[in-house]
C-alpha cells in the first residue's frame, strides 16, 4: 500500500472519529435537555476521542514530513542518509584544486551502499557507481558530473515514492538543495 493510501486511510479514520464525537456531544446535549441518562453518549463521545487519538497515533508513528510532504518513516531516514552522504561526499571536492579526503570517499560508498540496498532501478546504481568512481580513483573529480549523477539517483527516488510531478519536483528540490550546501565551517 502506498504512502499517500495509508494516509487517507488515516485521515478518513480520524475524520469518522471526530464525526463520532461530535454526534456523541449532539446527543450528549439532546439527552440532559430531555432529562434522560447521559451514560450512552458520554460512551460515544469516549469511542469517537479514542479512534481520533489511535488515528492521531498512527499519523506520527507511521509519518514523517520531508520539504512539507508526509513520507514514511522509512522512506525519510533513507532520504536523509542519502542526502547527508551526497553532501559529505561533495564536501572536499566543492573547492577548487582540492583532492577527495578519506571521510568523502567513504561517504560515496555509502552512497551507492544505500542505492542498491533501497531497492533502486539499476540505472540508479550505476549513476552512483560513476559518482563513486569520480571521487575515489580521479584526484581531480568531475564535480559536475557527480552532481548531476545525485540529482538523477534523487529524481528517481522521488519517483518511486509519490506519482505527483510537483510533489517530485517539490521533494527533489529541497534535497538537492541540501546535497549542494557549502560546507560549514568550524
Amino acid at each position: 500500500m502506498s504512502a499517500s493510501t495509508e494516509i487517507i486511510l488515516i485521515e478518513i479514520v480520524f475524520s469518522l472519529g471526530a464525526l463520532i464525537a461530535l454526534g456523541g456531544l449532539v446527543g450528549l446535549v439532546w439527552t440532559k435537555r430531555h432529562r434522560q441518562a447521559l451514560r450512552p453518549a458520554m460512551t460515544v463521545i469516549v469511542c469517537g476521542v479514542g479512534i481520533v487519538i489511535i488515528a492521531s497515533l498512527l499519523n506520527v508513528l507511521l509519518f514523517k514530513t520531508y520539504a512539507g510532504v508526509r513520507v514514511k518513516k522509512n522512506q525519510y531516514y533513507e532520504i536523509t542518509s542519502l542526502t547527508t552522504n551526497m553532501h559529505a561526499s561533495l564536501a572536499s571536492s566543492q573547492a577548487p584544486h582540492q583532492p577527495v579526503t578519506p571521510q568523502a570517499k567513504k561517504a560515496s560508498r555509502n552512497v551507492t551502499y544505500l542505492v542498491d540496498h533501497t531497492g533502486q532501478p539499476a540505472q540508479s546504481k550505476r549513476w552512483a557507481q560513476t559518482a563513486q568512481a569520480q571521487l575515489t580513483r580521479h584526484q581531480v573529480p568531475n564535480v559536475a558530473l557527480v552532481k548531476r549523477n545525485y540529482q538523477k539517483i534523487l529524481h528517481q527516488y522521488f519517483q518511486g515514492i509519490t506519482s505527483s510531478t510537483k510533489t517530485v519536483t517539490k521533494l527533489e528540490t529541497h534535497a538537492v538543495t541540501r546535497v549542494d550546501q557549502a560546507p560549514r565551517a568550524k
